[in-house]
């Protein structure tokens, strides 16, 4: 997959970003302390965060920069918020691992919960883990409907 001229395609609306350079990507998988989907990181690689359509429901997406991710995942309050019941006998929530958002209240992240597969969900932070509701399979699906509009 080519990622850059993906992006670059007359008929996609995004708006791209410095790439991340590899020390900060380095830095964001140490940080996360899971396997990030290869493609993810090779979208970094291309743009470190952006905006734009996506064809996929939210209809609109603003990805996260490596630096964004890594105070997400220190922010004690988004991990209050996707605690489970039983999170006071485990260590700090693994079950997902937000990207980037809709540009309102919902999160777009990786559900965790699923294995490697990893599906691509939308989530409301202030609902909590429940209201995970996955908008793609896979990041590779997600990615090819970055700045397309719904039915293109």
């Amino acid at each position: 997959m080519n990622i850059r001229s993906l992006l670059a395609e007359p008929n996609r609306k995004w708006r791209t970003r410095a790439p991340a350079d590899e020390a900060k990507i380095a830095d964001l998988i140490r940080e996360a302390q899971i396997s990030l989907p290869a493609e993810y990181l090779d979208l970094l690689r291309v743009t470190d965060g952006g905006e734009g359509n996506i064809a996929l429901s939210p209809l609109y997406l603003q990805l996260y920069s490596v630096d964004e991710c890594i105070e997400t995942l220190r922010d004690p309050s988004v991990k209050y918020c996707l605690e489970s019941p039983d999170a006071l006998n485990r260590p700090a929530n693994p079950d997902f691992f937000i990207f980037a958002s809709n540009g309102g209240l919902e999160s777009i992240a990786f559900d965790l919960r699923c294995g490697s597969t990893r599906p691509v969900v939308m989530i409301d932070l202030i609902a909590g883990s429940e209201s995970a509701k996955q908008i793609a399979p896979d990041i590779v699906t997600f990615i090819n409907a970055i700045g397309l509009e719904a039915g293109q």
